[in-house]
């Protein structure tokens, strides 16, 4: 496990199976010009994701932690202070087509922002962005090797 896991490892031990280990984690935020809602919508039909505490707001949270497991990727909601708190989603690896790290970012103040993408089976997109290039990178391998091609 990765240094930058620890900031998501509690939440997850609290759900993850006893045989279940995390492989790779980051922070992401979901992109700033792009609105929750369409996520949400886009997401929710995909088979097996199952949102956790956003139906009532009718959205992902912007600020995020994301683990990828052997056998799933969590979303959870992203503390003030970094920190992963609740489950937003959990979605199956078997419901991922792949990941992509995409050509976009741009500089954000002294911040070099890293875009990426996860495809779902059914073709959806979720974009995210992160300022972790190593944690983005870890993420996007970790999904990649764990997908059916």
């Amino acid at each position: 496990m990765a240094a930058r896991d620890w900031v998501i490892k509690k939440a997850a031990s609290k759900i993850m199976g006893p045989d279940e280990r995390l492989v790779a984690s980051c922070m992401a935020n979901l992109p700033g010009t792009l609105k929750r809602e369409g996520y949400y919508a886009a997401l929710q039909n995909v088979v097996g994701i199952r949102f956790v505490d956003v139906a009532g707001e009718g959205g992902l949270p912007p600020k995020m932690n994301i683990a990828v497991t052997d056998r799933r990727v969590l979303l959870f909601e992203q503390s003030m202070v970094g920190f992963a708190k609740d489950l937003v989603a959990e979605i199956p690896i078997g419901q991922i087509a792949g990941a992509r790290v995409t050509e976009t970012g741009r500089a954000q103040v002294t911040v070099k922002v890293h875009n990426f993408v996860i495809t779902f089976a059914n073709g959806a997109d979720l974009e995210l962005e992160s300022a972790d290039k190593g944690g983005v990178n870890n993420l996007v391998g970790a999904i990649n090797g764990r997908v059916r091609h």
